[in-house]
């Protein structure tokens, strides 16, 4: 029986090697040694400088304990107390899937940066080959590499391809829609429509803003095989499939929607844009930054000399799928008040291609073009890579191994600073005690706080010694502490008055250092509490505003 399914499964699954060349294989070996020599040079030893990333990192280790657990009796009760051992989690925050690849990634390398790390470049691998794949439709291997390298290259991508962020996993499956979404509409199999709709889905579970390419699918449809397509059973089964897989993250989403958007507005790199056209502009007003200006202004020529040269124009179904893409999205994107560079990326692809098609027809008769078209992506790629390495923050990860070493078993660390999502990552990735718990010292000396201070604190009335009766009644024996980190604010003079006090004596200090020129690069200081604490982990009341729930 096993073995008539597993024929079945691979009677229906398309060969998408099939039609693969010897060029093409060795092209994707190109790829594989660019993502490799990425990864090589990467600084992967748990110094995240980038919150959101030390959060997703967590996310997934989140994943990884609850299946090794598998709580089913009690799930929401393990997430709950998951959060007041380690109170960077985010898990409801973000869809879930890249969440649970991680826990797949941890799960065979153990949970550290590196792990997580190799999860987001094969997810970078993915979307070059997918880019790759895509462009072979209209280009031979070399200038096809050449796209994908364009893509995979670009300044905004490849800064943001080597985080453990959601952008790239998200656009490697929507670029994958793309490519079987393509091949639906010139005529292949239904099988690739279904293909195309499930990695659709894949991409919104993996980042919610990924979702405007269902727009793009709908309207490529009737456009090309007119309004009665929408009535194929196909289409309609397609349709239901799509919409029974979204009801889950649908549900998540609105859930979480007012707050999430909340939190989004008032995140510090989201740009006060003025309504209107300054709205609509300011995407395009950035995409030399996020493609690179060789990028765009090949494109820009394409589109200019397309009336005038016969070979660069696309046949009809190409041109309304690409089109569409570059259209809707913008649209999508521009409509949307928060922005940020990278989140245009998902509609990035037709401009590379636009260049490097151009490129290709104009070098038609010129030898060894293949080589020659391969200078511009090469170039765009390295120019990445040296302008804008991947920040990192050190003492971090090497407070909480210190702290680790030294807490009695079944007590808390209270720890003060920026980067707080680093710093409990690295209790969970590297300190070797799950025993052990965090207290944010934030969530006792100021109220409403959720994500992003930058939106305004309010600050609790604390003396220093009730700060440290606070940190005693937790059973934090050891304390860690950023200096100058907003050191104006009196409660923060509070707390370093609490621990410069007869009941704290002074442990170590760490030297943070980082490649950027940031602001709260200064030191960790480790402090103890004279007093024993007793055993058993204790948590602060926690409010959780994405459930509107105080823990």
């Amino acid at each position: 029986m096993a073995t008539l399914v597993a024929q079945r499964i691979r009677g229906w699954l398309p060969r998408l090697g099939a039609t693969a060349s010897v060029e093409d294989c060795a092209v994707i070996g190109v790829l594989v040694c660019f993502v490799a020599g990425l990864y090589s040079l990467l600084p992967k030893h748990g110094d995240i400088w980038w919150p959101d990333a030390s959060r997703h990192a967590l996310n997934g280790a989140f994943v990884l304990d609850f299946l090794n657990q598998l709580p089913l009796r009690h799930p929401v009760d393990f997430a709950y107390a998951y959060y007041r051992q380690y109170p960077a989690l985010t898990i409801g925050f973000y869809p879930p899937l890249f969440s649970v690849a991680l826990a797949g990634f941890y799960a065979l390398f153990g949970v550290c940066e590196a792990a997580a790390l190799l999860c987001e470049l094969a997810f970078l691998l993915l979307l070059a080959c997918g880019a790759y794949r895509l462009s072979r439709h209209w280009l031979d291997p070399g200038p096809a590499l050449g796209v994908s390298l364009l893509v995979i290259g670009a300044p905004e991508l490849l800064y943001w391809g080597r985080q453990i962020m959601l952008d790239i996993p998200a656009y490697a499956f929507l670029i994958w829609s793309a490519e079987f979404y393509l091949r639906y509409l010139k005529g292949a199999a239904a099988r690739w429509l279904y293909l195309a709709v499930l990695f659709t889905v894949a991409a919104v579970y993996t980042k919610y803003n990924a979702i405007f390419f269902i727009a793009v699918m709908a309207v490529a449809l009737p456009c090309v095989r007119g309004w009665r397509a929408l009535f194929d059973p196909s289409i309609l089964r397609s349709a239901i499939l799509g919409a029974l897989l979204m009801l889950p993250v649908a549900a998540i989403f609105f859930v979480f929607a007012r707050y999430n958007l909340l939190q989004a507005s008032a995140a510090p790199v989201a740009p006060a844009t003025a309504p209107g056209v300054a709205a609509f502009t300011y995407y395009a007003a950035v995409l030399p930054a996020v493609l690179s200006w060789p990028t765009v202004f090949l494109a820009c020529a394409y589109v200019v000399l397309l009336p005038f040269i016969p070979a660069l124009r696309l046949n009809r179904v190409e041109a309304v799928l690409l089109i569409g893409w570059v259209v809707i999205g913008y649209a999508f994107y521009g409509a949307i008040a928060v922005k940020e560079p990278r989140h245009i990326l998902f509609i990035t692809y037709p401009l590379p291609l636009a260049a490097m098609l151009l490129l290709d027809r104009l070098f038609a008769r010129v030898a060894w073009r293949s080589l020659l078209m391969l200078a511009l992506p090469i170039g765009v790629f390295a120019t990445s890579l040296i302008t804008r390495p991947i920040p990192y923050m050190t003492g971090l990860r090497e407070s909480a191994e210190i702290v680790a070493r030294l807490s009695p078993p079944d007590t808390n660390v209270a720890f003060w600073g920026h980067l707080d999502g680093s710093f409990i990552y690295g209790m969970r990735a590297y300190s070797g005690r799950p025993d052990l718990g965090v207290v944010r010292l934030d969530k006792i000396m100021f109220h409403d706080v959720a994500v992003y201070f930058e939106a305004g604190l309010k600050e609790n009335e604390l003396t220093p010694a009730r700060i440290a009766d606070q940190i005693a009644d937790l059973h934090a024996q050891y304390v860690v502490v950023q200096t100058v980190y907003l050191a104006d604010h009196p409660v923060v003079e509070a707390l370093q008055a609490a621990v410069h006090s007869e009941k704290f004596q002074e442990v170590q200090r760490i030297a943070m250092s980082s490649n950027y020129s940031f602001s709260d690069v200064s030191e960790l200081v480790i402090y103890r509490l004279v007093a024993d604490v007793p055993r058993g982990r204790v948590a602060p009341p926690m409010q959780i505003k994405l459930l509107d729930k105080i823990l």
